[in-house]
């Protein structure tokens, strides 16, 4: 068992080294290390601090309040759009885009006045450690992402391993109210809730975030009901559904609330997001076995 111990302890170390190695390279070859960058969207934020690139910020977009640091950054996007004048006006080395919710035209029209925009994407819960290992490349801040992402990976696979033989809870997530909108299965969302053991009742849908009727949600009629949205309070959440005392998820209390910023935003605290997830989780595994003992 030691020889095996040690065994694995030098392939991840190893493993280690070859992404600081990678990473190493990516910066060495690029043309210029990115001094002042520019996000367009609240998690691109989180994550540049979190790859230890934080003190490299001068602008940011709007709802960009983690950490406390990042409020006191200039904000030059918004649900609307792109301030052009005022991000040019900050002379950002780079500014990073968002792939599915930075629109197209506001990328080109940045990149026509000669602004390097590298836009990501991270639809997984997996890509959060690639994502990390982007920034830091970018940044020269690979040991510093490297650890971060290397952390992430550990807790999610302690949480996989943990919850993989529990039994499967159909479930569905609410993000927004009126109308109803909930998430499909191309998603991180419904990565974390498979990392539980749970199973997103409206996978199957074709749109990321799709509006539902209330007549399908009584059809699915899913064992537990996730609040996880922006917009929703816990006590306005609760209330909602409780006049509801049809479906299964309501009549045995197994609504589950989530702090949205731990599970809408794809950075290290979505860590914080699963655990409570699996948690919300066990406790309706827990009323099933009541019922059926």
């Amino acid at each position: 068992m030691k020889r095996f111990v040690a065994l694995l302890s030098f392939r991840r170390g190893v493993k280690r080294a070859l992404n600081l190695l990678l990473l190493a390279a990516l910066c060495s070859a690029a043309s210029a290390q990115a001094q002042r960058i520019v996000t367009l969207a609240p998690f691109l934020t989180e994550l540049v601090f979190a790859a230890g690139a934080g003190d490299m910020l001068v602008g940011v977009a709007a709802h960009s309040d983690y950490p406390e640091r990042a409020k006191a950054l200039p904000v030059v996007a918004d649900a609307t759009g792109v301030n052009r004048e005022a991000l040019l006006g900050l002379r950002a080395d780079v500014v990073l885009a968002w792939r599915t919710g930075t629109p197209a035209n506001a990328v080109a029209a940045l990149r026509q006045v000669n602004v390097k925009v590298v836009v990501l994407d991270g639809a997984r819960i997996d890509d959060v450690p690639k994502l990390l290992r982007q920034i830091g490349a970018l940044a020269n801040t690979a040991a510093r992402a490297e650890d971060a992402a290397a952390a992430f990976e550990r807790e999610l696979a302690t949480l996989r391993a943990t919850y993989a033989a529990k039994p499967v809870v159909p479930a569905m997530f609410e993000i927004w109210h009126a109308p109803l909108m909930t998430i499909s299965g191309n998603h991180y969302m419904t990565d974390a809730l498979e990392v539980c053991g749970g199973r997103n009742v409206f996978a199957g849908l074709s749109a990321i975030a799709p509006e539902v009727s209330m007549e399908s949600v009584v059809a699915k009629d899913p064992e537990a009901i996730i609040g996880a949205g922006s917009a929703l309070e816990e006590a306005a959440f609760r209330n909602h559904w409780a006049r509801l005392d049809s479906l299964r998820a309501v009549k045995n209390g197994a609504l589950v609330y989530l702090n949205p910023d731990t599970i809408q935003r794809q950075t290290p605290r979505m860590i914080e997001g699963v655990k409570a997830l699996c948690a919300g989780l066990e406790k309706v595994r827990a009323l099933r076995g009541k019922r059926e003992g």
